[in-house]
């Protein structure tokens, strides 16, 4: 089954324990006003572009100006490259540094949240989870923010 664990904070991804290569999905989401905001993502499998999958970091914004919307594609690209699209409200960047271990997720959301001036949210989906490993809460995060996902891996 696949499992998403919603509404993180850095230090539940820090105490985390799972395996990075079942990490299928991550977002982190950083507030910047009442309706302002904007997500950086990854999707293990590529992210939908018109009809095909682009592979890499990409993010979103809503009602966030240009110039902060430039300066996120500059920081984002500093760091982990890729060829720059645009698609509506999202930009990918297209063959950047992808990755789902947790330090590295956890230290781009702080990089994020103080970069921006803004707090994080931190939302993680895996696949092929067993009964026994979410009965047991195996990955080590907090029961309460874990939401099963209908449907096959």
């Amino acid at each position: 089954m696949r499992i998403r664990y919603w509404r993180l904070g850095v230090n539940d991804l820090l105490n985390s324990t799972y395996p990075i290569e079942r990490a299928n999905h991550w977002e982190i989401k950083c507030l910047q006003g009442e309706y302002e905001h904007f997500g950086v993502f990854w999707f293990r499998y590529g992210t939908p572009f018109d009809k095909e999958l682009i592979n890499g970091i990409c993010f979103y914004y809503n009602d966030i100006p240009q110039d902060k919307v430039r300066k996120l594609l500059e920081f984002l690209q500093g760091k982990y490259g890729g060829k720059t699209l645009f698609r509506q409200s999202r930009v990918f960047l297209q063959g950047s540094k992808e990755f789902s271990d947790k330090n590295e997720i956890a230290n781009l959301a702080n990089e994020i949240s103080v970069k921006f001036n803004g707090p994080i949210e931190i939302t993680l989906e895996f696949e092929k989870v067993t009964e026994e490993e979410q009965e047991k809460n195996t990955f080590n995060f907090p029961s309460g923010k874990a939401l099963p996902i209908v449907g096959s891996d």
